[in-house]
């Protein structure tokens, strides 16, 4: 399903506009305190829709391609005072995917579509502190089932999951995907300490001769690909919600400089703060430019499922220019920005957070820079 740019944000608002202004309202206090989103709103939301937006018929989804899904998440983005609900959706959303991806009927309704309904809240559990290829956590053969053993440092939602998509080596030293649920025997989850996310749940879990039956392991073999496909969709995931906060960053930071008045004069009116809006706009523009082309180029399958330059670049890009806007309104906003205005401590929080996620920015520039040695001038 394709629906235009400003029918996007018309359906955004007319269904989930009122649910994400509720979830916003009390964002600030969460956040002081360290509270992760209420479960309950992701049931509301999954009533309303919203998970299943971007899903497939087969779980009731409104099959929503990678442009319209991406242009809702800018839209939430923008709406949602909390900047933890799009990204703990949006996980949600990508892990059904998968579970849909496999063509596993048993996968399919009993996990993918009470997902979809948010009846059942995932959480990726990935990261180990080490590389793809140095993951410590294993899954060894039981008789017909599995044990799974070793540590996940930081999982965003894993306070507020029911379920765990892990990867593990085998014995052989490859990659393997298995579902494993939270009230399992053997499962540990405990809350992960972070500068920013402090609304997203975040969590440690440890998992200690976990049974895994058979018919939870999702990929038997090359869990590295698997992996690679969830992490590239993901950049693009990211830089939609980001562009969303942004416009939200930039349009707050224009009204209350047009509301304040200095030596009887706007600050809006003042030559240096116009240019220092005009940097911010150019950076939420050319963001969301990027974007838009990432997105149209998964739609069109013209990308590398594993690692596609533009879409890589479009995460790069974004992170790097929500640092800029968020330096920007510091400067021309002073104090009003550091200690009047909770909600931009917690933008700068979660925009620092971004450097890391899907891929360090650092990693992303080898392998863009890779990309561009192979493929000449045009590294897409």
């Amino acid at each position: 399903m394709r629906v235009s740019e400003g029918d996007v944000a018309g359906l955004v608002r007319s269904r989930w506009g009122g649910l994400l202004a509720e979830i916003g309202g009390g964002a600030v206090e969460r956040y002081a305190e360290g509270v992760p989103v209420p479960k309950k709103w992701f049931a509301d939301a999954g009533a309303l829709g919203l998970q299943a937006f971007p899903l497939p018929a087969a779980v009731a989804g409104a099959d929503a391609d990678a442009v319209t899904w991406g242009r809702a998440l800018e839209e939430i983005g923008y709406l949602c005072a909390d900047p933890a609900f799009p990204v703990v959706v949006s996980i949600h959303t990508g892990i059904a995917s998968l579970l849909c991806a496999t063509g596993n009927a048993h996968l399919v309704h009993t996990y993918a579509l009470p997902i979809s309904r948010g009846e059942c809240l995932p959480a990726l559990a990935f990261s180990e502190g080490t590389d793809l290829l140095s993951m410590r956590t294993e899954l060894t053969a039981a008789g017909p089932d599995f044990r799974l053993s070793g540590r996940k440092e930081f999982i965003t939602g894993g306070l507020l999951a029911d379920v765990f998509l892990t990867y593990a080596s085998d014995r052989h030293g490859d990659l393997v995907a298995c579902l494993v649920p939270a009230h399992d025997d053997g499962v540990e989850v405990v809350p992960a300490r972070s500068a920013g996310f402090r609304t997203a749940g975040a969590a440690s879990v440890t998992f200690k001769d976990v049974r895994v039956p058979a018919d939870r392991v999702i990929m038997s073999a090359d869990g590295l690909s698997h992996a690679q496909q969830y992490l590239n969709s993901r950049r693009a995931v990211i830089a939609s919600f980001t562009t969303g906060q942004m416009r939200r960053l930039l349009e707050s930071t224009v009204t209350r400089l047009q509301d304040s008045v200095r030596y009887g004069q706007r600050l809006m009116d003042l030559p240096n703060v116009q240019a220092a809006v005009g940097r911010m706009y150019v950076s939420v523009e050319a963001s969301r430019s990027i974007v838009h082309r990432a997105l149209a180029r998964l739609d069109a399958g013209d990308g590398d499922p594993f690692f596609d330059p533009v879409v890589s670049a479009a995460k790069h890009h974004v992170t790097e220019q929500a640092l800029a806007v968020l330096n920007e309104a510091f400067r021309v906003l002073g104090g009003h920005a550091y200690y009047g205005d909770p909600h931009y401590g917690m933008f700068l929080r979660e925009a620092f957070g971004l450097l890391a996620g899907a891929g360090t920015q650092d990693l992303l520039e080898i392998n863009l820079g890779m990309c561009a040695a192979q493929k000449g001038k045009n590294p897409a």
